[in-house]
């Protein structure tokens, strides 16, 4: 039940200091509603044909947030 063929369903590399090195699948390809391939139903009251961001901007917002913050 591996989507990506991984070995042992490694689906992200991290190194030692905590930065993702790699992700699969990559959450670039959906932090806009309208690239959704599915939804969960409860989200289905338009937000799929929307241009709302997805839980996947959380990904971008973070890396951010954490890059500003470096000193």
């Amino acid at each position: 039940m591996n989507p990506n063929g991984s070995a042992d369903g490694v689906a992200a590399v991290v190194s030692d200091d905590g930065r993702v090195l790699a992700m699969m699948p990559h959450p670039e390809r959906c932090y806009r509603s309208w690239q959704l391939p599915w939804c969960p139903h409860s989200w289905k009251d338009g937000f799929e044909k929307s241009n709302h961001y997805t839980p996947w901007i959380k990904v971008f917002q973070n890396a951010a947030e954490w890059c500003l913050s470096a000193k």
